[in-house]
């Protein structure tokens, strides 16, 4: 009821091509798995912004490359999918999304030939619904300063209770705490900015009203009116890729 795995087809690798892609294989307990780095369309080899993309659950990394162009040609992309999705082995958990992610950027920081320490101001978490729980995690854990979330949840227990109500949603061991990692980046200084359609009937606007609420003056909400949880990207990717400019 959380994962819903896909792979890629021809299709998705001509589009990957197409926006010069390089592919990133590298190894964690699940096996192999592998991200993807875009590079600035500018050309430049050592970008300033990467923004690190985490999609929903019945996404694939690739899915970002259909609102790719409309952003600015100085951003280069990781795309990283979860364990099970696109082109890597294994079963996601939040544990193995975790473990993949810090993996992914380690393997990116070798392909650019940074130093960590070189790579991690240059991160940003670009991430969507359950993305935003792995964007999260993943920003705890790099120290990543800037995050735009797209129609985050509280809990994963929260919106259990929602989808098959109490005492069930106990049931559910993937317990992804947006409340919790949110608190700690924003403890740490991170800038967070939220976007959250109004009309979503997958995760409530409320829900982004209580995460940005805990930090007044760190957490930005934007509420769009009338906008619902798959269509919001689309909808207003250039308002999007603006506020990215301006993280």
């Amino acid at each position: 009821m959380i994962y819903y795995p896909r792979g890629y087809d021809e299709g998705y690798r001509q589009l990957l091509t197409s926006h010069r892609g390089v592919a990133l294989p590298y190894e964690t307990g699940q096996g192999r798995q592998v991200a993807n780095y875009i590079p600035a369309r500018n050309g430049d080899p050592s970008p300033k912004k990467i923004w690190v993309c985490f999609g929903g659950n019945g996404t694939v990394a690739f899915d970002w490359l259909y609102y790719h162009d409309a952003w600015d040609p100085e951003f280069a992309y990781l795309l990283v999918d979860y364990p099970g999705y696109g082109d890597c082995k294994g079963t996601p958990s939040p544990q193995r999304i975790r473990e993949s992610s810090k993996a992914a950027v380690q393997a990116l920081t070798s392909h650019l030939r940074l130093s960590p320490e070189e790579m991690q101001p240059r991160l940003h978490v670009l991430a969507h619904s359950i993305g935003c729980a792995a964007g999260l995690m993943a920003a705890d854990d790099l120290h990543i300063q800037k995050l735009l979330l797209i129609s985050p949840f509280t809990t994963l227990t929260e919106m259990g209770k929602r989808v098959i109500g109490w005492p069930l949603c106990y049931v559910n061991m993937h317990r992804f705490d947006n409340r919790r990692h949110l608190a700690h980046v924003v403890n740490r200084g991170a800038k967070v900015v939220i976007f959250h359609g109004t009309a979503d009937n997958v995760i409530p606007v409320e829900m982004s009203r209580e995460l940005a609420g805990a930090h007044p003056g760190k957490v930005t909400l934007h509420e769009k009116e009338g906008w619902d949880h798959n269509e919001i990207i689309q909808g207003l990717s250039r308002e999007i890729g603006s506020t990215m400019k301006n993280l």
